[in-house]
């Protein structure tokens, strides 16, 4: 295969009918399949407007999107339910009402009367509604808004690709066994409802990154996902097919036979390994292996789906070292009420048959904010109203989100609660109090609740150098090493531009989390987690475990790697690699350094 971006492919091997591009792999993985487009959020807003002469095939064209519409949700609820806890049959409900609402048919069928195309007439439509909702205080007509924008994309979408595929004299796929692949500029969490997941099998995106709620739900799914990937909507149509190579990161449109041959195993070893059936429940566990002079590392696994469970089984483990509730919020254009968020976790809880299991409070905001919140535009939304300063200022969603958590809790000890985006000991003693005011409106509805160990995302340097005045305060800590480079180096890591200053393999890196092993070290009560990205990183691995590191929270695909190089590697090596990472004072040398530690134990 390829190997840079600035190799080419001249020979017949490697050539494909209409070209190759390069883009950043996400989630690994090799597949083929036809090209779905979906539009951005913006698409409605800033869509151009165009008259047509056609009124009657106009119209035809808005029932013929509907009907693909139905069809699709009919194909795709049935699949979420099973796939995703986190979803509930309401959502679909939803839909179905909007595709046979009057209103929204009158008002589209206006704008078609009034000679306008049908993508035209929905953004009209569109626009229409956002001022009528403009004033409208009331949350929930606020989030029927939402609904309605969305059912209108989703319109937008299937007209948009029937449009390409009439053109193409193609037909789109009719049932949700034909393999797609996703393409957009950045992909949303709740288009992945819009689809059939089983039929999903890839997905290319032009803007987008690893640690992106697209890219974590993608990892959860084993949908293999390329980023990165320049001006892709405006190269393919539905006619179009893509072979997307997620290792070496080359990505093929329309592929000759010559090159599908070539990739035929690859194809079918990455569908083998998503549709695996899941381990038995007597699978023998080993989260705990040892180095070769016997210094023991936990292993747990960074959980965003209920779905993902059975894949820590296969992969051995038992405790949950992260589960992130945001997707329950992400994938609805409402906030879930108390008894839905209790009932997910409850069951997250009962699944994970008596292990560990960290839950991370709602962590919004900055790159992912609720669709049902008005977010104003900020200029650093990395440094703006997210995490823990998000829930401190909602008093009505918190409440009733730690009330679920603390339900969910009532009665079990294998329940932790994570709070993100801690920057100095006030905000935990506001975090605790959340906690102890939800216990006290539970004590006085006369509901059970229970009364779990807290901790704190390690993710700001301000955290990091009080970490010490910290401590006393909490039960645990877990590094989320994603932000902690993030605010470490001053860059975006959702940013391509500025990609290259992230980096988490730096020498001031590797020292820091040095210093925070030293600092636990004076608490031997207190637990420490690493569940950022880096964790699994399997070349760093060795150096963290020299800087003191002895508990892994990470994907459970990344395990078997990680747990057999555990297996081949001594201590004191490690801790003369992480002092000789700490001497260096590049990011490349300490990879150099890395890589050559690597080889030697190969």
């Amino acid at each position: 295969m390829p190997e840079s971006k600035n190799a080419t492919a001249n020979s017949a091997a490697y050539s494909s009918d209409a070209g190759y591009q390069y883009g950043t792999p996400i989630v690994p993985g090799v597949c083929y399949g036809r090209c779905v487009l979906l539009a951005g959020d913006d698409a409605l807003k800033n869509a151009k407007l165009v008259r047509s002469e056609d009124v009657s095939a106009e119209k035809q064209k808005l029932l013929d999107a509907v009907e693909a519409v139905r069809v699709s949700m009919q194909f795709s609820a049935h699949q979420v339910m099973e796939v995703l806890t986190e979803a509930d049959e309401s959502m679909f409900q939803m839909y179905e009402s909007l595709l046979d609402d009057c209103t929204l048919h009158e008002r589209i069928e206006k704008f078609l009367d009034d000679r306008w195309t049908l993508s035209s007439a929905l953004a009209l439509a569109s626009q229409s509604f956002q001022e009528e909702f403009q004033s409208i205080e009331d949350d929930y007509l606020r989030a029927r808004l939402l609904d309605v924008q969305d059912i209108l994309l989703r319109v937008l979408d299937a007209a948009r690709n029937a449009d390409e595929s009439v053109r193409a004299n193609e037909s789109l796929p009719k049932d949700s066994t034909t393999p797609i692949v996703l393409v957009a500029r950045e992909l949303f969490p709740s288009q992945f409802l819009s689809l059939p997941l089983k039929s999903i099998c890839g997905i290319v995106c032009e803007t987008g990154g690893s640690t992106s709620h697209a890219a974590i739900l993608a990892k959860a799914l084993k949908i293999p996902m390329m980023v990165d990937v320049p001006n892709v909507q405006n190269r393919v149509t539905v006619k179009d097919k893509l072979l997307v190579d997620c290792r070496s990161g080359w990505c093929f449109l329309n592929p000759n036979a010559h090159l599908l041959r070539e990739y035929k195993l690859a194809i079918n070893i990455s569908r083998r390994n998503r549709l695996a059936p899941t381990a038995s429940q007597d699978i023998a566990l080993d989260d705990s292996p040892a180095t070769l002079d016997g210094t023991v590392i936990k292993l747990c696994g960074n959980v965003t789906l209920f779905s993902e469970i059975p894949a820590l089984r296969a992969a051995g483990i038992e405790e949950i070292g992260l589960y992130r509730t945001e997707f329950m919020f992400l994938i609805r254009n409402a906030m879930p009420d108390e008894d839905t968020q209790c009932k997910v976790l409850t069951r997250l809880i009962e699944g994970a048959n008596g292990a560990p299991v960290v839950i991370r409070a709602l962590d919004v905001g900055g790159d992912k904010p609720l669709p049902y919140f008005q977010w104003d535009k900020e200029l650093n939304p990395s440094l703006g109203w997210r995490g823990l300063r998000f829930l401190l200022t909602n008093n009505e969603l918190v409440q009733t989100h730690i009330r679920a958590i603390l339900r969910a809790a009532a009665g079990r000890k294998n329940v932790k609660l994570l709070f993100p985006m801690v920057s100095d000991v006030y905000d935990i003693q506001c975090a605790k109090k959340m906690v102890r005011e939800a216990q006290g409106s539970l004590a006085a509805d006369g509901m059970k609740y229970g009364n779990p160990p807290i901790g704190m995302m390690l993710e700001m340097p301000s955290a990091v150098l009080a970490l010490d005045r910290i401590l006393p305060e909490v039960d645990f800590v877990s590094i989320g090493t994603n932000d902690l480079v993030q605010y470490l180096f001053a860059v975006d890591r959702g940013n391509s531009r500025v990609n290259q200053w992230y980096q988490q393999c730096h020498p001031i890196v590797i020292r820091l989390l040095g210093k925070i092993c030293q600092t636990m070290s004076k608490f031997p009560d207190k637990d420490l987690e690493i569940c950022g990205e880096m964790g699994a990183n399997i070349s760093v691995l060795p150096a963290l475990i020299g800087a003191g590191l002895r508990k892994f929270s990470m994907n459970p695909n990344a395990v078997p790697n990680i747990r057999a190089l555990i297996r081949k590697v001594r201590l004191d090596d490690c801790v003369e690699l992480y002092e000789q990472a700490c001497e260096a004072n590049t990011a490349s040398q300490v990879k150099r350094i890395l890589d050559d530690f690597m080889e030697s134990v190969k």
